[in-house]
């Protein structure tokens, strides 16, 4: 963490739901025993991670921090200047945080784009983010429950079972009944080591569903060819849902440009043929948030205008990359984008459980509420209505 290198600042939000995980990440940021034990009196929930400060600018903001009634953990190292660079734990309420940005913005040793970054950092902790869907500004002050309808022989966990345009229409209606706000059309299965489907036969599987449902209800395509985007753009669909975020189809952006789409962009390392050969990151929370930013500058560059990230559960990630994502994703919300997760039944669920993939409900669940507690904005899964039903009553009792 400490080594010198080129990597340029960045701030991301984190939570803690026990000072036992502050102590953890103090620990790695090479804050000594001492110290940690110091800080994690002065926990909270909510606090900022940034990595890559010179060591003039972490003692500076050391004090900045102090003055403000906060505190900031750095490495031990940092007030000898016998490191490269530290990476700091901003801990403070929203006042006291803002305060440290404002007191920052203007100084010296990359203090200003620090600043800033704190203010950016702390607007998104309020923000409520809102998405078009045909034609309707949707506040996303919850989450939206978006149901899956695969039109494939091959997906992971309902492959065949709506193969046809008729059942697939008739489990999308279905889904829509038991309180999906949309339903995500699929035609070509992503799951670990999926073959690549023509776009010929991509539209013979989704397009009818997509006229049948979405005159009356929205409909988003889960498809990385702008062929298919653009046909079923034509036929109504309200958003398309890209797991190669512009990277297999690039024109896959003009399309949702061109009908006013909103469009996910969703982080994979690799291919659905090769992701799970051995992932690895050295920061899996600031790669992929990383990947998103710069995917989402590319899609408004193309003229895209409402943008959604996926950090892509399942998608080129071992069991804790999952983990650390889920747990992460006010990280993802800093971004000021909507997040959308999309983690049903899928393979982390079983690694930890044993469970097969249609006995992965409770896990689901369990997941669904985490993402929607971290600030979710859309989740994509199979069970809507128990979905919808936990995420309704978890509402009632936290009052959100």
């Amino acid at each position: 963490m400490t080594d010198d290198n080129d990597d340029p600042l960045s701030i991301r939000s984190v939570n803690f739901d026990s000072p036992a995980q502050a102590r953890e990440l103090m620990a790695a940021v090479g804050v000594a025993p001492r110290g940690v034990e110091i800080m994690a009196a002065k926990f909270t929930s909510r606090a900022l991670y940034i990595r890559n400060l010179h060591p003039a600018a972490a003692n500076i903001l050391k004090q900045v921090a102090l003055s403000s009634g906060a505190e900031a953990a750095v490495h031990r190292e940092a007030v000898t200047c016998r490191v490269a660079r530290s990476d700091a734990v901003l801990f403070g309420t929203a006042k006291e945080l803002s305060l440290i940005g404002q007191k920052l913005t203007g100084q010296d040793f990359g203090l200003d784009a620090l600043g800033r970054g704190v203010l950016r950092a702390l607007a998104s902790w309020d923000a409520v983010p809102e998405l078009t869907l045909k034609g309707e500004r949707r506040r996303l002050d919850r989450p939206l429950v978006m149901g899956i309808v695969n039109v494939t022989p091959d997906s992971f966990s309902d492959g065949g079972e709506f193969e046809t345009p008729v059942a697939a229409t008739a489990r999308a209606r279905r889904l829509l009944e038991h309180g999906a706000d949309l339903v995500d059309v699929g035609g070509e299965s992503t799951r670990p080591g999926a073959a690549y489907v023509s776009a010929e036969e991509e539209l013979r599987r989704v397009l009818p569903v997509v006229e049948a449902i979405a005159p009356d209800y929205p409909v988003s395509v889960d498809t990385r060819k702008a062929a298919v985007a653009r046909k079923c753009a034509q036929a109504g669909a309200a958003i398309i849902n890209d797991v190669s975020a512009g990277r297999d189809d690039p024109a896959i952006a003009d399309v949702c440009g061109e009908f006013g789409l909103p469009y996910v962009v969703m982080h994979m390392q690799g291919t659905p043929g090769d992701m799970q050969k051995d992932p690895r990151y050295d920061d899996v929370v600031g790669e992929v948030r990383d990947f998103l930013a710069a995917r989402a500058e590319w899609a408004k560059a193309q003229g895209v205008a409402e943008i959604v990230v996926d950090p892509g559960i399942g998608f080129g990630k071992t069991l804790d990359h999952n983990l650390a994502l889920l747990n992460n994703v006010p990280a993802l919300a800093d971004l000021g984008y909507p997040v959308m997760v999309g983690h049903s039944r899928k393979s982390f669920i079983g690694d930890l459980t044993g469970a097969e993939v249609n006995g992965r409900l409770a896990g689901s669940l369990a997941a669904a509420l985490i993402a929607a507690r971290r600030g979710a904005h859309i989740l994509r899964v199979h069970d809507v209505a128990a979905t919808a039903q936990a995420l309704a009553v978890a509402s009632a009792v936290t009052g959100s």
